[in-house]
């Protein structure tokens, strides 16, 4: 054991003279030739924002467009004292709003000019018999709705919301069915505008 002790003294000895040497500069060799680039380190974290930039120039006019957020169109027209031929548009005996004349006054039928979702409503007051209300758009019926009544007044109505493009057409028709056509009694109310 103390010969390993020596030896470990004296391995120490020497490796202290020679760190003693080289930081004396004594056995200095001139450097070597440099070495390659390493490996790009992990990506720093980001610094402070800079000062905002100066304002850009103004830009140019866009042109004129009219806009067609003032866009209506809307209408509610009345039939009372005479009754509607079946199968045909009903013809309005009175007419309480149409702005836009989007309602032909003189056949009852809205055509669209303004395209866009459209809500369509009809009330009926009826006395003494059956009526048949069909709500149209091009011939074809989108909403029917049936009352009776006898003795008693009755009231029917309908509401509807249409997606309409421009030329496409809508009315209503309405048939009534009496035992005394001269007793029945229907006054109908047909309104529409564009949501």
């Amino acid at each position: 054991m103390s010969s390993v002790l020596r030896y470990l003294r004296i391995l120490l000895s020497i490796i202290l003279m020679a760190n003693a040497v080289l930081e004396k500069g004594g056995c200095a060799t001139p450097p070597g030739p440099r070495g390659r680039p390493g490996p790009a380190g992990a990506r720093g974290p980001p610094g402070q924002s800079g000062i905002p930039g100066l304002p850009g120039m103004e830009g140019i006019p866009g042109p004129n467009v009219k806009c067609p957020c003032n866009r209506k169109s809307a209408f509610t027209v009345k039939l009372s004292g005479q009754l509607p031929s079946p199968s045909k548009p009903v013809p309005f005996t009175e007419v309480l709003y149409n702005a836009q004349k989007d309602l032909q006054e003189d056949t009852g039928v809205f055509t669209c000019r303004v395209p866009g979702n459209y809500h369509f409503l009809f009330d009926v007051d009826l006395h003494h018999c059956k009526v048949t209300v069909q709500l149209m758009r091009d011939k074809s019926s989108v909403l029917e709705k049936h009352q009776v009544s006898t003795k008693e007044p009755r009231n029917l109505s309908g509401m509807l919301t249409l997606p309409l493009r421009v030329g496409e057409k809508v009315w209503l028709e309405a048939e009534v069915e009496a035992e005394k056509l001269e007793q029945a009694r229907v006054t109908i109310y047909f309104s529409g505008f564009l949501t």
